[in-house]
């Protein structure tokens, strides 16, 4: 293919719309798909995030043609809008086997204060619905429609914002209003000067929030590779005290949760066989690879494991004659069955939590899932940065992701990643020795995955699970 834009013994890229390049791949020539789409949710307004293709059944119904029978794919979605790509993956005619969710202590909450809102917000309500309704009045005086005028500036719906009487009501800025006032002809001398306060106030907060009350400081601290805060500035700021009573009513409320988690779907291609173990022998998939991602434990886990039998026991605990003592040990070498909770530990938790853990008041509750580096982004080690300092906003911790890969592809396989980003999947595979097709539309994000498989960003590495 001519849009290969990186290759080496195990990575091939592609620069381009997974939607062009996929039909270019062959029929069932990959062993997984492991990927991390838009979460579709306009992240830091970016476009890519607001495209639509996570939930482009065409895209997974590619990615389905070209997995071999039983392959499995992993996704990660937003928990918002999961269930809108996961319906698009099963529409695409895959199994939807499970999801997995990867839990972390770290998000930042991105919801709404309403006190500080109430005080921030003007209230203009009365003086705006005076505005749409005279505008009302005279579109309907001159014999237009809000479809005319939507046309003269090649809107769509925005006129029904500005002759509304509901919540959606807005005012023109004042070159819409003239342009309105010339060809509808009407004579604005009685509201035009509340067409221009209205405007004037635009951005501006409401008179409460100048009274409220300094009642101390706090700090905001990010580290360098934080890009998600890139907007917010460092160091001090106010904390205040509500103003209005409105405002002192609802203080402590918001609108969001803080984030800790993001779902993973688990979903696989049918098998061509009548069993898994026909498909497995035929194909190498259709199975996952639950010895290569036990978690680790501890003797505890050996001890409980062991079980005492009598000579004439069952093992409901009946017994028929003299206990022997004798013990068998059930526990796996490599540690525990893998779940589908994926913790975010401490570097150094191995089964007990410690101080500053997310999950420290789980104590032993904690082992029983595979955990990973503390961290909801991953670290700068892991984060390629361009000459102008670009970075991807969303990249995923490479221990994590050479666990995904490790769970659900054969040895020696093939893994698609039709949404490689910063190219931390790739760079999984190739530590797990497998090889990788990857695609990525845009251009910088490309070149970040080219610094990444260039120079591999290993420092601090902490898998938490079998190799």
């Amino acid at each position: 293919m001519n849009d290969v834009y990186y290759s080496d013994d195990h990575v091939r890229l592609h620069l381009g719309n997974c939607l062009d390049i996929l039909p270019d791949l062959p029929n069932a020539s990959v062993d997984a798909v492991v990927c991390d789409p838009p979460y579709e949710l306009g992240f830091m307004g970016k476009a890519w995030d607001a495209s639509g293709i996570a939930y482009n059944t065409d895209v997974w119904r590619q990615c389905w043609r070209v997995l071999k029978p039983g392959g499995h794919l992993l996704a990660f979605g937003g928990t918002r809008t999961y269930h809108r790509m996961t319906v698009a993956i099963e529409d695409a005619g895959f199994q939807i086997r499970d999801s997995l969710h990867w839990i972390y202590g770290s998000g930042f909450p991105k919801g709404q204060d309403i006190a500080k809102s109430i005080d921030k917000r003007r209230d203009d309500r009365e003086l705006v619905l005076q505005v749409t309704s005279w505008l009302a009045a005279a579109r309907d005086a001159a014999g237009w429609t809000n479809r005319q005028i939507d046309a003269l500036w090649g809107f769509n719906g925005m006129a029904g914002h500005w002759t509304s009487q509901n919540k959606a009501a807005g005012v023109p800025t004042p070159e819409q209003w003239d342009r309105l006032r010339v060809q509808l002809g009407f004579d604005d001398t009685e509201i035009r000067p509340l067409v221009a306060e209205l405007n004037a106030r635009r951005g501006t907060l409401g008179d409460a929030w100048s009274r409220r009350e300094v009642i101390g400081q706090g700090f905001r601290v990010r580290r360098e590779s934080d890009v998600q805060l890139a907007g917010l500035s460092d160091g001090a700021y106010e904390l205040t005290a509500p103003a209005s009573e409105a405002a002192r009513k609802w203080q402590g409320w918001h609108t969001a949760l803080k984030p800790a988690h993001e779902p993973i779907v688990l979903a696989r291609k049918p098998t061509g066989y009548n069993t898994t173990v026909a498909n497995v022998l035929e194909h190498g998939t259709g199975a996952l690879n639950i010895d290569g991602c036990r978690t680790q434990a501890d003797q505890d886990y050996r001890n409980k494991c062991a079980s005492v039998v009598g000579i004439d026991s069952n093992r409901n605990g009946d017994a028929y004659g003299e206990w022997t003592g004798a013990r068998t040990d059930s526990a796996h070498d490599a540690g525990r069955w893998p779940t589908n909770v994926l913790l975010g530990h401490s570097p150094d938790c191995t089964g007990q939590c410690t101080t500053g853990c997310p999950v420290a008041d789980m104590h032993d509750e904690a082992r029983f899932f595979p955990a990973f580096r503390y961290e909801a982004k991953a670290p700068a080690s892991e984060r390629p940065r361009l000459a102008d300092g670009t970075a991807h906003p969303t990249v995923k911790p490479l221990a994590l992701m050479r666990w995904l890969v490790r769970l659900v592809t054969p040895p020696g396989g093939t893994v698609l990643d039709p949404f490689a980003g910063s190219g931390t999947t790739l760079e999984a595979c190739r530590l797990e020795d497998f090889q990788a097709v990857g695609i990525e539309v845009d251009a910088a994000h490309a070149k970040l995955c080219r610094i990444r498989l260039n120079t591999p960003y290993m420092t601090g590495l902490f898998d938490g699970g079998a190799a």
